[in-house]
Formats: C-alpha cells, sequence, structure tokens
C-alpha cells in the first residue's frame, strides 16, 4: 500500500471513488490531495485546503472492496500530519455519514454558526454539501482558552490567564487587570475581548521594560494576532462578532436567548491559540 500526493494521472480514477459515496469532487487548486495505491490502481483519496491558521479536510474515501482495512485512516494520518507540519491551529470537517468515526479521531461536532470565515466560505460549506451536513472541528491547542472560559472567566481574562500559565508567568494582577476589555471593552461595542486580552498576553512576553528597549517584536506580534484573528472571523469588533450590543438590555437578552456564549468561547480558544504563535514567531 502506498500513500502519495496525488496527480492529475488520478484524477478520474478518484473521482470514481468519491462519487461512489456521493461525495464532492475533488479540484487540484483547491488544496492538496493525495491518494492510496494498491497495484497500480487508486483505491483511496483524501485531502485537506488549509486556510490561514486553519484547515478543512476533503473527501476521504475509500473503494468500496477496500474498505475495513484502515486505508481511510492511514490517508487521514497523512492529511493531519501535513496540516501539523504548515503549523495550523485548528481542522474542520463536514460529513453527512460519519459523525462517530471523525469522533475516535479527536473532532467534536460545533453548531455550523460558529464557523471562521474561510470555512463559511468555502465551496464545500457554502455550496456543495447540504445543510444537514455535520460540522466538526479538531483542536491542535497547547492551551485551554476555552475551558477556562466554561469555568466562570470571561473572554480577555480567559485568555491572559492560559497564556500567562503557559509561559509560567504569574502576577496577581491576573486576571483582573483584563476585566474591562471583557464584552467588546466592558460592553461599548468596541473590540473583542478575546483579542485585547491576547494583545496583554503579548505585552507579558514582549512587552517593554524599559524606555531603551525596542517595540519592534512587541508591534510584530500584537499586528500579526489582529490581523489573523481579523482574516478568520472577519472583524475585530465585538457588537460585529456577535450581531448584538451588550450595552443594551436587548442584546443581553439576544445573547442569552440565542446562546452567543457558544461564539465566544471559541473567539476566546482561537484568541489564546494565535497569541501564543505569535508571541513564538518573535521569540
Amino acid at each position: 500500500m502506498l500513500i502519495r500526493k496525488s496527480k492529475l494521472s488520478d484524477l478520474e480514477n478518484a473521482s470514481k471513488i468519491l462519487v461512489s459515496h456521493a461525495l464532492p469532487l475533488i479540484k487540484q487548486k483547491q488544496g492538496s490531495f493525495w491518494v492510496a495505491e494498491e497495484q497500480g490502481g487508486i483505491v483511496g483519496v483524501g485531502g485537506i485546503e488549509l486556510k490561514n491558521q486553519i484547515g478543512l479536510v476533503r473527501s476521504i474515501a475509500v473503494h468500496k472492496e477496500y474498505q475495513g482495512k484502515g486505508i481511510g485512516k492511514k490517508i487521514y494520518n497523512v492529511v493531519e500530519r501535513h496540516a501539523l507540519n504548515k503549523g495550523m491551529l485548528r481542522l474542520f470537517l463536514l460529513t453527512t455519514t460519519a459523525e462517530q468515526y471523525f469522533q475516535k479521531l479527536g473532532y467534536e461536532t460545533i453548531d455550523r454558526d460558529i464557523a471562521p470565515l474561510p470555512i463559511k466560505e468555502s465551496n464545500q460549506f457554502a455550496r456543495l454539501c447540504p445543510k444537514s451536513a455535520v460540522l466538526m472541528q479538531k483542536s491542535f491547542s497547547k492551551v485551554q482558552g476555552r475551558n477556562e472560559f466554561d469555568s466562570g472567566l470571561y473572554c480577555a481574562e480567559s485568555v491572559l490567564t492560559v497564556v500567562a500559565d503557559h509561559y509560567n508567568l504569574q502576577s496577581n494582577l491576573i486576571p483582573g487587570i483584563a476585566t474591562g476589555l471583557c464584552s467588546g471593552m466592558g460592553r461599548t461595542c468596541g473590540t473583542c475581548g478575546a483579542l485585547t486580552g491576547g494583545i496583554l498576553a503579548v505585552n507579558l512576553v514582549h512587552g517593554r521594560k524599559t524606555a531603551n528597549d525596542t517595540v519592534d517584536k512587541n508591534y510584530a506580534a500584537v499586528q500579526g494576532l489582529i490581523e489573523q484573528f481579523s482574516e478568520l472571523h472577519g472583524t475585530t469588533n465585538c457588537a460585529e462578532l456577535l450581531d448584538c450590543d451588550l450595552g443594551t438590555t436587548k442584546g443581553q437578552q439576544k445573547f442569552s436567548s440565542q446562546k452567543l456564549h457558544r461564539k465566544c468561547r471559541e473567539y476566546t480558544g482561537m484568541a489564546a491559540d494565535l497569541a501564543i504563535k505569535e508571541i513564538e514567531k518573535q521569540k
């Protein structure tokens, strides 16, 4: 069994496998694809689209005569290793039939409205897969920003806390120094608290100690963090991210009734991961 990068000459046979499983056809320009080859024939296919810091797993399928031999898992392992080597923070996929299979591989089911912007704009999400398809996510996070958020800390507090813990930085100012940044700068429709908490976390590591110190590493990390967050979510503004004004009773009611804390939880986890990635770039 050989698993290798696909070639144009593989497309016809790979497409037949996908058609037999009612899966979207692949296009070479829409990601990286691999095939499983057995005795000169294509018996499996799988791929991934990389978008910013995340990946969309595409069309993993095995010829029906070769199912049950672990070929799909081998293809997936190659796909995931490729994503990790490229520094991806999250993997996403859509499925109508294999939810339990991917749960065993570490994926969790999430609501479709939580998907980052590059996933929502993909052909697979927007056009190819039915609305009934389940969206799943796997995180390669080094820190558990979402867990801190679940524990009761707010977005900025959570990001600052987990990044500080990651670098073994302790202060009695944490998490309190981040409290007023939560809920879009204290419910004023300002910048997302998860993002500003990430900026505070960058400052812990790359902030200046004296007036003679350079700001270059700090500013580069902050700029990278803001750019990546914006590309993933379309905006850095709390009210736009949640589509509600948390400074009003109506907005708070919408936040509660539509369970928008689900979105804040994801923004928190992603901001913590991005902050660490940008911090490490400047080390």
